[in-house]
């Protein structure tokens, strides 16, 4: 991003379309809330939570963060902020532990 592009952006500049979320939300929760990265940024004001996943407004939202914290921001940052997976992998042996559900109407005496 060229330097100052920060400084170009007002209270109202939507930065998440999908979630309607502003430049002026995502400041508040960084000076309010006390947001220090882009997932917690994500958490208290809702970037990245719409249609899209972060796919869009994702790398948008960690340059806001870097700007905001007056760090750079790292590439793992810069990474869409629904890189994390949904589920996570269950072993074969995990679900042999779970227990069947008792549906006693099925049986016959």
């Amino acid at each position: 991003m060229p330097a100052g592009w920060a400084d170009r952006l007002t209270e109202r500049t939507v930065v998440c379309r999908c979630e309607e979320v502003t430049y002026g939300e995502l400041c508040r929760a960084r000076t309010e809330l006390g947001a220090e990265d882009p997932r917690t940024l994500k958490l208290l004001a809702r970037p990245g939570m719409g249609w899209c996943q972060g796919r869009i407004c994702g790398f948008a939202v960690a340059a806001v963060t870097a700007s905001l914290t007056g760090r750079p921001a790292t590439a793992e940052e810069l990474r869409p902020l629904s890189a994390r997976p949904f589920a996570a992998p269950v072993t074969l042996g995990e679900l042999a532990e779970l227990d069947e559900p008792a549906d006693d109407a099925d049986e016959e005496p």
